[in-house]
């Protein structure tokens, strides 16, 4: 019986030690992916404002980044994503990853 219940404890225990393990990658890569989208955002910004002031060199530099940044969010989106266990949809986000794939090339 002392046995059956040192095992139960055991296994109660190492269930707690792995949950937050698997919190923190989730968060993590969250983390990752809320900064990383944001910087692809302004860089994206800056890349219009650049193009519209006629200065083609310069967006197309800045848009490259964009696509870096958007590239790296997407895919820590995507293994949040695995973490989690929420697979669907994830067609959309590697259709998603490639259109920023599309846009670091486009220049």
């Amino acid at each position: 019986m002392k046995a059956l219940i040192a095992c139960f404890l055991f296994v109660l225990l190492a269930s707690f030690q792995c949950s937050p393990a698997f919190a923190e990658d989730f968060e993590s890569y969250m983390q990752v992916w809320n900064e990383k989208r944001e910087l692809a955002t302004q860089y994206l910004l800056d890349a219009e404002k650049s193009l519209k002031e006629g200065d083609e060199a310069t967006a197309c530099v800045t848009q490259r980044k964009a696509s870096k940044y958007g590239i790296e969010a997407t895919e820590s989106l995507i293994k949040a994503m695995e973490i989690n266990g929420s697979t669907d949809g994830l067609e959309n986000f590697e259709s998603g990853l490639n259109k920023w794939r599309e846009l670091g090339d486009f220049c």
